[in-house]
């Protein structure tokens, strides 16, 4: 196999961080990569802590999005990442357990890490790209003491029920499989793995997508700066991810996102989907009258998206405009999901008209004023 080109591959780790671990609250160790700002800060600094995509049942935290470094790290930002508990053996609000403790864990240890002198653990900014933007939007919900100065959701999933696995669900609808690849499972024993609860077979890192027809175990290895095997249970995992994830929406979500056998009619199961769907809980409090406080929220997503379609982002831009909730939103035309992986620096064209104003919002609302 010889690797890719450039473009199609996932990011790659930049240098200079180190890898922590914790054991969370429902006993699984879960991991924590942590990048200082280089060039290195004289005070306090904020930090951003990322949040991986990958449809709930895939991705990594061992690289960030590629316009991450420069436009953070390289900013005066500390840079945090961290992973959580894949589908289908955790649900959604494991998932969203998880990432709330990775956020206080490192206001709990950032200062020891890093220099209680060089981090401000009350002034971090959450970014989160597509399920992990669904997964940022929804943990704005929840952190309060100190909130988030900022939000970055790239096209990220905000209102599940707007899907048809939701609105128009068919219980007799075939899966669509969309793997072009030689495929090793049956859409059998797929159908039968998005049931399997056991914890002993949990993931917290595995393929995004087809990474494993790009580049050799050693390559990804070489590129994640971390020893990672195409195991059984990773191809799995992948195959899992590709065929029955967001857009073959309707058993990959109902039932290994969402876990649906847990609640015993369809009002109850869509009630807990509801609760997990960031944009109905806020217009659901708006139409009682309830205005709570949110933190200023950067949009980016392109028009083009088929699998996040961006009426999500017009959506929520609109909610939080009437519960004064700042924004900014950041639209590129005719651009599909994952459009952003081209930005890598400031020298890329388009980088001032689309990732400029999202930095340039952040540092406002975090008090950020290194130069750039």
């Amino acid at each position: 196999m010889t690797m890719a080109d450039e473009s199609s591959l996932p990011p790659a780790a930049p240098p200079g961080f180190t890898d922590h671990s914790f054991a969370s609250k429902s006993g699984t160790e879960l991991g924590v990569r942590v990048w200082p700002a280089n060039p290195p800060v004289d005070g306090p600094a904020p930090f951003v802590i990322w949040t991986h995509g990958g449809g709930w049942f895939g991705g990594f935290h061992f690289a960030p999005l590629k316009w991450m470094p420069a436009g953070l790290i390289a900013r005066g930002y500390h840079l945090v990442s961290h992973n959580y508990r894949l589908a289908p053996q955790a649900r959604v609000d494991d998932q969203l357990s998880d990432s709330l403790e990775a956020v206080a864990w490192c206001r709990a240890n950032l200062g020891s890490i890093l220099g209680k002198d060089k981090v401000d653990v009350d002034r971090y900014v959450l970014v989160g790209e597509s399920a992990g933007g669904h997964l940022v939007t929804l943990m704005g919900l929840h952190l309060t003491s100190p909130p988030p100065k900022a939000i970055i959701d790239v096209y990220g999933l905000v209102d599940f029920l707007a899907l048809p696995a939701f609105t128009n669900y068919d219980a007799s609808r075939k899966p669509v499989a969309e793997w072009e690849g030689s495929s090793d499972y049956t859409d059998a024993e797929l159908d039968a793995f998005l049931s399997d609860r056991n914890p002993d077979n949990i993931l917290t890192d595995s393929v995004s997508w087809n990474e494993q027809e790009l580049l050799t175990e050693e390559q990804l290895s070489k590129r994640w700066a971390t020893d990672f095997r195409y195991t059984k249970r990773v191809k799995l995992q992948a195959e899992l991810h590709i065929r029955r994830s967001l857009s073959c929406s309707y058993e990959g979500l109902r039932k290994g996102v969402m876990h649906r056998e847990k609640f015993a009619t369809e009002d109850e199961f869509k009630a807990f989907v509801g609760s997990v769907s960031p944009l109905r809980v806020l217009r659901g409090e708006l139409a009682r009258g309830i205005k709570r406080s949110y933190p200023p929220t950067a949009l980016l997503h392109g028009s083009g998206d088929e699998a996040v379609p961006i009426q999500q982002s017009y959506e929520m831009a609109e909610v939080l405009r009437e519960i004064g909730v700042p924004i900014v939103e950041s639209y590129e035309e005719g651009e599909p999901h994952v459009f952003d992986k081209k930005y890598t620096g400031p020298d890329v064209p388009g980088w001032d008209t689309y990732i400029q104003p999202v930095l340039d919002f952040v540092d406002h609302h975090v008090g950020h004023t290194v130069s750039k």
